[in-house]
């Protein structure tokens, strides 16, 4: 008990000298979303990537779960930029909307993996259908915030996909969900 007491001090002690560090790189990261968001600059928005990777933005993935749900949604519109998709990005015009967005389609996933009641399968359904999300965006999030996605969820966003995505888009879905 005594290590564990130990350990949670020392954590808390770097966490207070690292605070002027994490509030700096919050508020730039903040600053560069609301301008990158505002006018759609996809290079300035993608440019946070290394930001929080590996400068000075990283330790706010020590810190702050957010930063990891933010990066990810970073790593999505990445991919959606390379592939020539629509981008998660798109009708998100400041970091709330974002990060709003992000969540909604968590929460429709979820309600689609646990099958709570028809109303909230018609929710999540409804959702779904109205936010065209991209191969990678549904793989990403059902990978890295999802309880064991099983086969029943990957079939049904299969099917509510069908109309936006192309055969190339469900191959490319289909092979992912193979490897996971």
């Amino acid at each position: 008990m005594r290590n564990l007491t130990s350990e949670t001090e020392a954590y808390f002690e770097q966490l207070n000298r690292d605070r002027a560090a994490t509030q700096t790189a919050s508020l730039f990261i903040a600053d560069r979303l609301r301008e990158a968001l505002g006018k759609q600059d996809i290079p300035l928005l993608l440019s946070l990537i290394p930001y929080i990777e590996t400068g000075e933005g990283e330790l706010l993935c020590k810190y702050i779960g957010e930063t990891h749900r933010l990066l990810r949604i970073l790593y999505i519109i990445r991919l959606e930029q390379k592939y020539h998709m629509n981008l998660f990005c798109t009708g998100c015009p400041d970091q709330k909307a974002l990060m709003d967005k992000y969540l909604l389609t968590l929460f429709a996933l979820r309600r689609l993996l646990f099958r709570l009641s028809q109303s909230s399968m018609e929710e999540a359904t409804l959702f779904l259908q109205q936010n065209q999300l991209s191969v990678f965006a549904v793989h990403i999030i059902t990978q890295e915030d999802l309880i064991l996605p099983d086969d029943a969820l990957y079939e049904k966003i299969q099917e509510l996909h069908a109309h936006c995505w192309s055969d190339e888009e469900a191959r490319l879905f289909a092979s992912l969900i193979e490897h996971r």
